[in-house]
């Protein structure tokens, strides 16, 4: 009796392990495809997960494992913040940090921040559109939230239209008078 216990033990660490990995991995999955680690959300939903496998065997066994596991876990989730896979991560933060009444040059200079001419991702394509060219009017809901005023004047962001993977990725940019007044992200 007393060997099977101690199987039982190493059975269900093996198990928590693997779980955590395959959770972990789900979480990389979602911070390659969608830059997830940027919302708060995200660790709330992840650490969720991983209180549904460990806390039971916690509170029955009371090890401390389940509790180092959890923290190591969410230690290496919290890291993901700080890696940039892909160039999805710095198109959407530039699309967080643009605000209502940014300026054109603001945000031209946010966009420069998020992807420096030289940097390790090649700068998105933009162009500036107005009413007289058509630009603004198309694919636009001013109901959404967020818009503040009707544009008159848009930069549209396309991340990469060479690469498959980031020519539908699209951050539209409203302006009016100058100043924005909503944004919208269109992921690929």
């Amino acid at each position: 009796m007393k060997y099977i216990k101690h199987y039982v033990k190493w059975i269900e660490l093996i198990v928590e392990v693997i779980f955590l990995i395959v959770l972990f991995l789900l979480g990389l999955f979602l911070e390659y495809e969608l830059a997830a680690s940027l919302f708060w959300q995200f660790y709330l939903f992840m650490a969720v997960l991983a209180l549904i496998l460990l806390l039971p065997v916690y509170l029955q066994s009371r090890h401390k494992q389940e509790l180092w596991l959890f923290i190591g876990f969410n230690i290496s989730l919290l890291t993901l913040h700080f890696l940039t896979l892909n160039p999805v991560k710095p198109f959407t933060k530039f699309y967080l940090d643009a605000k209502n009444g940014m300026t054109i040059q603001e945000v031209q200079s946010l966009f420069n921040q998020h992807f420096p001419q030289g940097g390790r991702f090649p700068q998105p394509e933009w162009a500036l559109n107005d009413e007289y060219n058509g630009g603004v009017w198309e694919n636009r809901d001013l109901k959404e939230k967020g818009f503040v005023a009707i544009p008159d004047q848009n930069l549209n962001y396309i991340l990469d239209p060479n690469n498959g993977d980031y020519n539908a990725e699209i951050v539209t940019v409203y302006f009016k008078d100058g100043k924005v007044v909503g944004a919208k992200y269109l992921p690929d």
